[in-house]
């Protein structure tokens, strides 16, 4: 009874086949309270100063800036693009996704149903079907720039003819289009991307305005999808941080440490991303107090022989990590009182609240740390995902 007093109509003519958005029938003020009670839930019994509500998308729909899609076919040739079933290999055919920007939706016509020039050169993947399927495309992986009105595609493949795949791609390509493609090899059978990608024809690089500031990224550069609220997500984080030295942790392109550049004597980013890292260090106005180091986080804090020996006094931390958190070595290196004891904050943003509280109940664990704030944001309307800024100072 509850439930059904609270559901509305989907706007999404795929919402009940499709495994991508879950709470479309959901009144947005319910989704907003529904994440609000979840993370609650998540922390409890975890000492939290304060957890703010879950600050808003300022639009629920056609706010995506990226999206992964399956290339698919059946036995008789009819191709699909679009996301798996519900705990299936099943492909739905979404060529219109109402949360996409309306720029990749625009693309991915163009590419399905354009004319023998642009539309994609070679059979699709039969992804319902068991085993290795050579010289087939699998994977769409776009990346739109609204500001710019510009976008990059990656096409995963496996192993389609070079030549043709070429010829697609030049023309394809505009002064606007950047195209890349990656082959998959047999192991890759759980990858969308391959361990190597190829820039085939247009820029190498697309302007995406972020936070007021411009920056030239490959499709390879992770960046948050909903761009509407970016801007408000990067004050969050970089409120109330200075002091001399801040090392930006998984920092990808810079969006956090070039926000904080004015704030700080130095500033370490690093990343294991080598594209993001040359995209920070190609900035036309990089400040020379910023360093772009590409490696992992863990290498990094081994030897963090750079940050000894320029005597920097490690002021503050940002951890930006993947979904499956930061290693255990590297909690254990910042709960140490042996490490930067002149560091005074430490910054988790997290787009998985379970792994969250697991890696900050191992920071906690040595009495150094305190949680003072948890700030969920809505970067994903219409699914259960949150993002999540928690601030620690240290007691």
């Amino acid at each position: 009874m509850f439930a059904r007093k609270h559901l509305m109509s989907s706007k999404c003519r795929h919402y009940r086949s499709c495994s991508g958005c879950s709470s479309l029938t959901t009144p947005y003020a319910k989704q907003l309270r529904d994440k609000g009670l979840a993370l609650h839930k998540i922390f409890s019994g975890v000492k939290v100063g304060e957890i703010l509500p879950v600050t808003a998308s300022p639009t629920q729909f056609a706010y995506r800036s990226s999206t992964k899609l399956c290339l698919d076919e059946d036995s008789f040739g009819q191709r699909r693009i679009g996301l798996y079933q519900a705990q299936s290999k099943t492909v739905v055919n979404i060529p219109d996704c109402p949360v996409h920007e309306p720029g990749i939706n625009k693309l991915v016509a163009r590419l399905m149903t354009g004319d023998g020039a642009t539309r994609l050169p070679a059979s699709f993947y039969q992804h319902g079907k068991r085993g290795f399927q050579p010289n087939r495309l699998k994977f769409l992986t776009i990346r739109n720039s609204a500001s710019f009105q510009a976008a990059g595609v990656i096409l995963s493949h496996t192993g389609v003819d070079a030549s043709a795949l070429l010829t697609w791609a030049q023309q394809v390509a505009t002064d606007k289009l950047a195209v890349y493609g990656t082959k998959l090899s047999k192991d890759d059978d759980t990858r969308i991307i391959g361990s190597e990608v190829t820039h085939l024809a247009g820029p190498r690089t697309i302007p995406f305005a972020v936070a007021g500031r411009t920056f030239h990224l490959s499709p390879l550069s992770f960046f948050q999808a909903n761009q509407q609220l970016v801007a408000e997500f990067i004050r969050a984080i970089t409120s109330g941080l200075s002091g001399d030295t801040l090392l930006d942790l998984y920092g990808g392109f810079g969006a956090y440490s070039y926000a904080a550049a004015g704030d700080f004597r130095q500033i370490y980013l690093v990343d294991g991303n080598a594209d993001a890292i040359e995209a920070a260090a190609a900035q036309s106005d990089a400040p020379r107090h910023l360093k772009a180091i590409h490696d992992s986080v863990e290498n990094f804090l081994a030897r963090h022989a750079a940050v000894q020996r320029d005597g920097a006094r490690v002021s503050a931390v940002i951890i930006n990590p993947p979904r499956g958190g930061i290693a255990a070595k590297v909690s254990a290196y910042f709960a140490s009182p042996t490490k930067h004891a002149s560091l005074k904050s430490l910054t988790y943003v997290s787009c998985n609240p379970q792994t969250l509280v697991r890696d900050l109940k191992l920071l906690m664990k040595s009495g150094q740390w305190q949680i003072d704030s948890v700030h969920p944001f809505d970067m994903f309307p219409q699914t259960e995902h949150v993002e999540v800024v928690a601030k620690l100072s240290r007691r």
